[in-house]
């Protein structure tokens, strides 16, 4: 994580949205952090993320950097200088060797970076440190 943000009372402080370009990885997801007591849900498009977001507000997306790649990260770039979004994590998953670096990554917007292979309870763990600590929660 490169950012920690601020929850603000409109937004769920325990909600992630999983945008990942294959579906049954991102139902898996979403599903072991619904297991670890998160609200998740996941979806394999971007126009379909931004569906969701017209709806519902989350703490945190993580987006597989292949849905977003060939429209040189415009959904992350508009996102991070949006005020909407100022209590929003947006993390990027990666495979292990992307064709972009963490600095091109962090420049895109993104407040972190997850490589594969990232065991869920990983990214559990730290979305659960970053709720807490933006929270001011023990």
């Amino acid at each position: 994580m490169w950012r920690e943000k601020r929850s603000s009372s409109r937004v769920d402080s325990r909600s992630v949205v999983v945008a990942h370009a294959d579906v049954p990885a991102g139902e898996s997801i979403a599903l072991l952090l619904r297991l670890k007591g998160f609200i998740s849900v996941a979806t394999s498009t971007i126009e379909n993320l931004e569906l969701i977001l017209g709806h519902w507000k989350p703490r945190a997306l993580l987006i597989d950097t292949r849905l977003c790649r060939a429209q040189g990260f415009r959904f992350v770039r508009k996102a991070a200088r949006d005020p909407a979004f100022n209590a929003v994590l947006l993390v990027a998953m990666t495979n292990v060797f992307p064709p972009e670096s963490p600095g091109d990554i962090r420049e895109a917007g993104f407040d972190g970076l997850c490589r594969r292979p990232c065991p869920v309870w990983r990214l559990a763990d730290m979305l659960e440190s970053q709720f807490r600590s933006s929270t001011g929660r023990p």
